[in-house]
């Protein structure tokens, strides 16, 4: 693996190779002046987004934000919310047991570090503002979108519950005026296929209608060395059957992926529209499966250190559905504007996932059933020239089904099943106003109140398939609860912020954020496992600049923050019944501060460079535990997925050719620090740095674009998920998620 300090060596080779594409580029564009260059720039539209659920341009806002339109997505070769990790420096994501199945952005070091569907996120993602209220609904493809935002910091005031990192916004291209229609398609390494597309537009003076659909499969780069030498193995026989044999697999990890939306808008009059859309999805592909290193959590020792193999008996697979529906209604009464927004969706999932280990030590075969309603309705305008106001209230509602079966017939000679039943409701109310104190100077006041109850039963049982009994013992089962959660919560922000220019803006804010209390989905062997965590809460400072002219060669943003967390929430490893276990409960305060900056250099026409770094620094405080070397031991720890430093670095020229053609060279590098995956520190993930390059030829007469692309070209060894294997407080083993290695391609898309 190469080093950090040949990282950041590779990092100023591409700064310095970007700089001498800019000289060179100059040059060659030397018989035109660079006033003419940057007047050409000129024809660029200012970057509108909706962050403040109105329609703003981006250097009005004064939140740290990030945004990327599709085409950005698609050339970068983005097709999920994991894949931003590569575009905005700040934001990562990371992968457990559920692989792909259940993502976790991460958003200045500050995540969710489980799983399990009940859980509570510390990013709000809402896609067409239709917000996703566990993690295990963000899990499909990117397609056929207009843009993504990335709001950075806690978003309590407009977003609510759930946002101490921040919001994501996904927004899908609209039906469009006039009949538009595009298709994507692309093949790689490991049979890797993606295509999508997409086709909208007018079917009268009233009503439009958009189709889109993805598809994806291939791609597996792991290989299953199966039970090898542990075939036939029993710890009791003529009880427990022998182990079957499972063969050598390769190309672990493809995907089966399905998605098709339908969007349909409807315009009665010009004050009046409303939109119906329709989204479902089917994954029936290979989940992501962990290597192990040393000695795993179940007692087996790997006999190689290849993260790209790994020996297990049970296929990794996912069979979920994913089906939506959502209504929204916008009216324009008087001066002010009327949203309304209903929504239902569905989950019905089931995974498998083997530990690493050839043998049946606690394979999981997991399934979930997720109904989720939500509604909101909100009203904004503006009161002359002094005041912009949005005040609205909001609805959640979900029930989450989780059951599980850990089949340890090789340890405990049984099979655990678990079956537990969570219900959620939230209602909030919110506003926010900005107060216009002067044509430079607007004070923005926000405050939210959130009300809400979870209810969590179930159980835990020895299914004891074959008489021994033994784990009933072991483990104390069979454990039953019935438990409630309450709260409410009060949160509000600050913002004062001074337009220096039209398109410069500098500001100082204080909000406050929330993550609800809930329960822990995992598997629960004793009934204070399952009682309700309390709700997280943050303070959070910034300060920042933005200088974003379409019209300028240099656009620059700054940010500069510190939050202060109670409660914080996350995976705690314990001993229960002589088990390693992860519970998930408050365990202490916490500090984070850090600073970003974001700039794009268009140094002459057609020529784009973008860089992007960030730093952080965060600390537990004051752990929680009656235990004083484990206070001892955790205090001062760092988060987890918070690198000190992460930064990434964009290229691209688009050079004119004869015949109307383009060609295009384009390159991405981006480097993540050395960092943790868990609150405790044990094992540190080495950092890393990916470089993703394309050249693409473009016809804009014809709509035609051929590219040719690599991604992770130096076929860096990474890893998105790391789970130590401890003993008696030592770290004995990891099991390792391994990232894709260099794969390569070529892509064809045609629109018109």
């Amino acid at each position: 693996m190469i080093s950090t300090r040949k990282h950041l060596l590779l990092g100023l080779l591409v700064a310095t190779s970007v700089t001498a594409f800019s000289s060179a580029t100059a040059q060659e564009a030397s018989i035109q002046s660079a006033t003419d260059e940057v007047a050409d720039v000129l024809v660029q539209d200012a970057v509108v987004v909706t962050a403040r659920k109105r329609e703003e341009r981006l250097s009005d806002v004064p939140i740290a934000i990030s945004t990327f339109n599709g085409e950005q997505l698609k050339d970068s070769g983005v097709s999920s919310l994991t894949d931003l990790s590569t575009l905005a420096a700040g934001v990562s994501f990371r992968q457990d047991v559920a692989g792909r199945a259940s993502p976790s952005i991460v958003i200045r070091g500050i995540g969710f570090d489980d799983f399990r569907s009940n859980g509570n996120p510390a990013v709000a993602v809402s896609f067409d503002q239709i917000y996703q209220g566990s993690n295990a609904l963000i899990g499909g493809g990117l397609f056929d979108i207009d843009r993504v935002e990335i709001l950075k910091g806690p978003q309590g005031t407009l977003y609510g519950r759930n946002t101490t990192a921040g919001a994501v916004n996904v927004i899908t291209r609209a039906p469009g005026e006039a009949l538009q229609a595009n298709a994507y398609a692309e093949y790689g390494s490991f049979d890797r296929i993606r295509a999508e597309a997409g086709i909208g537009g007018p079917l009268s003076d009233t009503v439009s209608i958009r189709l889109a659909a993805a598809y994806e499969s291939g791609g597996g780069f792991l290989t299953n060395k199966g039970t090898s030498t542990f075939t036939g193995f029993t710890p009791a026989p003529g009880l427990v059957p022998p182990l079957p044999f499972v063969p050598e697999t390769e190309n672990v990890g493809d995907a089966d992926f399905l998605a098709v939306r339908g969007t349909l808008l409807f315009e009665p009059s010009p004050d009046t529209t409303i939109t119906a859309q329709l989204n479902f999805a089917r994954d029936q592909g290979d989940n992501s499966q962990s290597d192990v290193l040393g000695r795993s959590a179940t007692g087996f020792t790997e006999p190689d250190t290849d993260p790209f193999t790994y020996f297990g008996n049970v296929a990794p697979t996912i069979d979920s559905d994913q089906s939506g529906f959502n209504l929204r209604l916008e009216q324009t009464i008087g001066g002010a504007t009327l949203t309304a927004i209903g929504s239902y969706t569905n989950l019905d999932r089931a995974y498998t996932f083997d530990p690493g280990d050839p043998r049946r030590r606690f394979d999981l075969d997991y399934a979930d059933d997720l109904d989720q309603y939500t509604g909101e309705v909100r009203l904004s305008g503006s009161a002359g020239a002094r005041m912009d106001w949005t005040v609205g209230g909001f609805y959640f509602q979900d029930e989450v089904r989780l059951r599980s079966l850990l089949d340890a017939s090789d340890f405990v000679t049984s099979i655990i099943a678990t079956d537990y039943l969570q219900m959620r409701e939230s209602s909030a109310l919110f506003g926010e106003t900005d107060w216009h104190l002067s044509p430079s100077i607007t004070l923005t006041a926000g405050l939210r109140y959130t009300d809400e109850t979870s209810e969590f039963s179930g159980s835990t049982i020895d299914l004891d398939p074959y008489g021994t009994g033994i784990a009933t013992a072991a483990l104390r089962l069979p454990v039953f609860f019935d438990n409630t959660f309450e709260d409410d919560n009060l949160s509000g922000r600050l913002i004062l912020s001074y337009s220096l220019a039209n398109d410069a803006l500098v500001y100082a804010s204080y909000s406050q954020g929330y993550k609800s209390g809930g329960f822990d989905g995992s598997t629960i062997f004793s009934a204070p496992e399952a009682l309700p965590f309390q709700s997280e809460n943050v303070n959070a400072y910034e300060v920042g600049a933005k200088f974003l002219d379409a019209g300028s060669p240099f656009n620059v943003t700054v940010a500069g923050f510190r939050y202060s967390f109670d409660d914080l929430q996350a995976n705690s490893v314990r001993q229960t019944a002589g088990i390693t276990t992860a519970v998930r409960t408050n365990v202490a305060a916490a500090t984070v501060w850090g600073g970003e900056i974001e700039a794009v250099i268009r140094p002459v026409r057609n020529a784009r460079i973008g860089m992007g770094l960030a730093y952080l620094n965060t600390s537990v405080d004051d752990f929680v535990s009656s235990d004083p070397a484990e206070v001892a031991r955790r205090n001062g720890n760092e988060l987890p997925d918070s690198p000190e430093i992460a930064f990434n670095i964009d290229a691209s020229y688009n050079y004119g050719l004869s015949g109307g053609w383009e060609l295009k060279p384009q390159m991405n590098f981006s480097y993540i620090d050395d960092h943790f995956k868990e609150i405790d520190n044990f094992v540190a993930v080495e950092g890393y740095g990916r470089l993703d390059l394309r050249l693409a030829l473009t016809s804009p007469d014809s709509g035609l674009t051929l590219a040719a692309f690599g991604r992770n070209v130096t076929d860096e060894v990474y890893f998105t998920g790391v789970i130590p294997a401890t003993a008696a407080g030592a770290v004995i083993g990891q099991q390792r998620i391994v990232g894709r290695p260099a794969t390569y391609g070529i892509s064809l898309e045609y629109a018109f």
